[in-house]
């Protein structure tokens, strides 16, 4: 039989996972911004191949370096619902709120690239008019946005009430 801090335990260990997957993704963009900065794709020893990259520098900088810092905080988040000791219910929304957040900023950053409006919005933007991408962008990264604050939320609720419980 499986106990409650056992299936916690577990839990952790499928959000730091996914927290380095989406780190990965993230150092993966690294590379896509070398390409944006040289228009091409340079693997030595192999010939260059010039391509137009899409997206921006500044979109390719976004998804590395969000990539990175959303992997880190996923996984280090992951370690304080183990530390907190969140139970049944706020740990598993939690967990998967960190997990939905890493794949939404993924996506945001990722579709933002291969959209005229950054995906800022479903429509036009100063930046450019609505498109597939931009909505998928947009779509994502807000339906994101919902369950990292929730998640965040449940961690900091579960902060203070270990805070209080030590008076």
């Amino acid at each position: 039989m499986t106990t409650d801090a056992q299936k916690r335990d577990r839990l952790v260990y499928q959000v730091i996972a996914h927290g380095l997957l989406v780190l990965l993704i993230g150092l993966i963009a690294g590379i896509m911004l070398i390409f944006s900065l040289l228009d091409a794709v340079t693997l030595w020893p192999l010939p260059v191949w010039e391509v137009a990259i899409p997206g921006s520098t500044r979109g390719w900088q976004a998804a590395h370096v969000g990539g990175i810092l959303n992997g880190v905080m996923i996984a280090g988040a992951a370690l304080l619902i183990q530390k907190l000791q969140l139970q049944a219910r706020a740990a598993l929304w939690a967990g998967w709120g960190l997990i939905v957040t890493g794949w939404a900023n993924t996506v945001f950053y990722w579709a933002g690239n291969f959209s005229e409006n950054r995906g800022l919005s479903v429509g036009a933007t100063p930046f450019g008019n609505g498109d597939f991408f931009g909505a998928i962008a947009f779509l994502g990264g807000g339906a994101g946005m919902v369950f990292t604050f929730v998640a965040v939320i449940i961690l900091i609720r579960a902060a203070f009430i270990q805070a209080a419980a030590l008076k």
